[in-house]
């Protein structure tokens, strides 16, 4: 197996298990608890139930269509980095996949169900800081770790010349395994 078809398959095998942890949560917390919720951890965390109809913290609530435009966009943008940008940077391409995954995860929820189902309510944020933090779930944590680690990539693993183009693509099979 070629170090590009290897690339691939853990890129698409990261991708499928970023979007597949997503809606299977969403799936078992609202079968399990039908639009309740509970208390997992009193005061830290628990399980609420709820259908965001905007974007985080309900900005652009009850705009679904723009919501999903710009998340098609989004995702068509990363998308295209991913697959014709093959020597970019292996934790740049990792904050990619997350961010594109929590994308598709939420993005399917727009597209299936008109909302987006969250789930995690962080009450610890409420009862140290006073702050009334939204809810979310597992493709939110991923979209904000994939905009940490870009963060980090940016700061800590950026190096002149990171982004200069390179022989051959992904779908060239050029791609130098880096």
């Amino acid at each position: 197996m070629t170090k590009t078809v290897k690339k691939i398959l853990i890129e698409v095998a990261v991708l499928l298990a970023v979007i597949l942890t997503d809606i299977a949560t969403k799936y078992l917390v609202f079968y399990l608890f039908e639009e309740g919720g509970a208390t997992v951890i009193d005061g830290v965390f628990s399980i609420k139930c709820a259908h965001n109809y905007g974007a985080s913290f309900g900005i652009f609530e009850g705009n679904k269509t723009l919501l999903i435009a710009l998340t098609f966009v989004e995702c068509a943008l990363f998308a295209f980095v991913l697959l014709f940008r093959p020597n970019t940077p292996h934790l740049f391409r990792f904050s990619f996949l997350l961010i594109l995954g929590g994308a598709i995860g939420n993005l399917f929820d727009r597209l299936v169900f008109g909302y987006v189902r969250d789930f995690i309510s962080y009450d610890f944020l409420k009862s140290m800081f006073n702050i009334d933090f939204a809810i979310g779930n597992v493709a939110d944590i991923y979209l904000v770790l994939g905009v940490f680690v870009l963060i980090i990539y940016i700061f800590f693993g950026y190096k002149e010349g990171d982004f200069s183009k390179k022989k051959g693509t992904l779908l060239s099979g050029g791609a130098d395994g880096r």
